[in-house]
């Protein structure tokens, strides 16, 4: 049997994702997180396959999440979850650490064909991006600057750190939740390798980005 974690907020998702599970018979759910901490406890605490993980989370999330789940010893592997479609996020979380990449609004056969090829070693990406163009991104040379991997999202966001707004304001902005701001927040930090706003902003000067 595979053991599985869930590790998503949203109870109503959860619970979508246990009657997926419960309808195969070779899956067997060992525990849920309902945060990136949470999910960090359980994962020393509780062996498990595979963990099913939502990049948007309380506490530590997006792709610093799975690095750090990735860093605790274990045979896991990591299946993403994300409502995010674009290439970018995905080669993140893969470079990062991820095993599968499996977007919100795919049809349940697509979560048990990612949970089953993983389990077996495999990569997953999810019919709604190209896995060979995520393959293909995730050969960039090395010496690409890291803000040129942003989405376009991530740079609007990127801009108006630097500028000095607030997460609030930039929700405001741009018509997006303070959640999903702050997702985004978290997501280009670990891409340009920055703890602070004010390292974003050492960053913008440094490469003439204001």
């Amino acid at each position: 049997m595979t053991r599985i974690i869930i590790a998503d907020d949203h109870t109503i998702f959860r619970e979508g994702l246990r009657q997926i599970l419960a309808e195969a018979n070779d899956f067997t759910l060992v525990g849920e997180a309902t945060n990136g901490d949470d999910l960090l406890v359980r994962l020393r605490e509780a062996p498990c396959d595979i963990v099913l993980l939502d990049l948007s989370m309380p506490g530590i999330s997006g792709i610093t999440l799975v690095r750090a789940a990735r860093e605790i010893a274990g045979a896991h592997r990591i299946i993403v979850l994300s409502m995010h479609e674009e290439h970018q996020y995905v080669v993140e979380a893969l470079k990062a650490g991820a095993d599968g990449y499996v977007t919100k609004n795919s049809a349940s056969d697509q979560l048990i064909a990612a949970i089953r090829k993983v389990s077996q070693g495999e990569l997953f990406v999810s019919a709604a991006a190209s896995q060979e163009a995520i393959l293909r991104e995730m050969r960039t040379s090395p010496t690409e600057l890291p803000h040129t991997r942003l989405t376009r999202r991530e740079r609007e966001v990127f801009d108006m750190l630097v500028a000095g707004h607030k997460i609030s304001r930039i929700a405001r902005d741009l018509d997006l939740s303070i959640k999903t701001v702050s997702t985004h927040k978290t997501n280009l930090l670990a891409k340009m390798d920055a703890e602070t706003t004010a390292d974003l902003v050492r960053y913008a000067l440094r490469h003439d980005l204001g």
